[in-house]
Formats: C-alpha cells, structure tokens, sequence
C-alpha cells in the first residue's frame, strides 16, 4: 500500500508543534534557554515533516506490506526494511500506529498513518489485516 501526503497529519503535527513553543514561551526561563528550545521545537517540525509529511527524506516509508512472516516497508530511496508488528502497534479507524521490530535492533521502528495517506480502501483493507496478524 502506498503512502502519500496527509493533511490531517500535517494539520495535527503543526498544532502540537506550536502548543509545545507557546509553553516554552510562557515559562519563567531565562531568554537564552527559551530561544534554544523554541529552535529545537523548530528544528523537530521540519524534520518530521520532511521525513512523515512530505516524504523527502532517503528514509521516508514509501509503500508499506503485510507478509507472512512479518511486515515489509519500502523507503523513498529503494531499501527494504523487514520486521515484524510489535504489541505496542494501535488500530482504530482514525489512524494506525505502526510498531516494528526488526531483527538485529533493540528499538522499534514506528510511524502514524492516517486515512487520508492511503486510498480510503486500501486504508480500510490495511486496518483489517493488521487486526488479524
């Protein structure tokens, strides 16, 4: 199943992004520390937004499959990753948080996919067989 832009995503990454700088500016911290932090808040947007929203970057997910012997995630620039659906992965109509495991790595990969980053069908379709794995 292909990925594409979601501007529901998007939408929700920018609001959480500006609920965080607007705590940091409301804080009684010194300006130096607030400005950092303001830039790391920053710095955090563009990249997720590169990596999830607009798929730029060389290890974006790109087409995601579910295999019989796991999951199967193409990224932007051709490479293969194969893991397997961790527990921690949630499945409700509203999006889909993918957690996977990959041999070798202690740490899961994980990724937010919501409807409109796939066609309505294969969304529907991909929800239900992830229920059942």
């Amino acid at each position: 199943m292909a990925a594409k832009y979601s501007p529901r995503f998007a939408i929700l990454l920018l609001l959480l992004h500006m609920m965080a700088a607007t705590v940091v500016y409301a804080t009684d911290m010194p300006l130096q520390a607030r400005l950092l932090m303001l830039l790391l808040i920053s710095l955090s947007l563009v990249y997720y937004q590169a990596r999830d929203i607009f798929l730029l970057l060389p290890y974006s997910w790109c087409e995601i499959s579910l295999e019989q012997r796991g999951i199967s995630v193409v990224t932007r620039d051709g490479s293969k990753l194969l893991g397997r659906l961790a527990n921690e992965s949630i499945v409700c109509p509203c999006f889909i948080l993918l957690h996977i495991k990959q041999e070798g790595r202690y740490l899961p990969v994980s990724r937010t996919i919501f409807p409109d980053a796939m066609e309505a069908e294969a969304f529907r379709e991909f929800c239900v067989r992830l229920k059942f794995c």
